[in-house]
């Protein structure tokens, strides 16, 4: 038998819901005050469909669209949680580009941390061919 959708989750299906470990979901929790899931009688945490929107759209601005921790506040700070409760997410886009401190590095930046990397992957392959 499966849980409506509407039905609360707890912190062990969300973190399985949005493939994150259940210590990431209650240190966002403490990092991001918009989270705040129900705690029934016995001090379980309960999560709400809103909630485990919320919690997607944080995740997506830190792991793939790498903004930081602080980024994410900022943002939730000027712009509400409501940002990243809308049903597509493509609306995140404009919001996240419009702010200055989350445009990425500048493209010489970006040439110069790819010659980085070309450089340690290179490194790394003769430290392979040397074992």
């Amino acid at each position: 038998m499966t849980k409506s959708p509407q039905a609360f989750k707890s912190i062990s299906e969300v973190a399985e819901i949005l493939q994150v470990d259940t210590h990431v979901l209650r240190f966002w929790e403490g990092k991001f005050n918009q989270i705040q899931p129900i705690k029934n009688a016995s001090g379980r945490r309960l999560y709400r469909p809103d909630d485990i929107a919320l919690i997607e759209g944080i995740k997506h601005l830190l792991h793939d669209k790498g903004m930081t921790i602080k980024g994410v506040q900022k943002l939730l700070k000027e712009k509400g949680a409501s940002v990243l409760l809308r049903s597509d997410a493509a609306g995140l886009d404009p919001v996240i580009v419009s702010d200055d401190e989350n445009t990425g590095p500048n493209p010489k930046t970006k040439i110069a941390l790819q010659n980085i990397r070309e450089t340690l992957e290179k490194a790394k392959q003769l430290l392979k061919t040397k074992e």
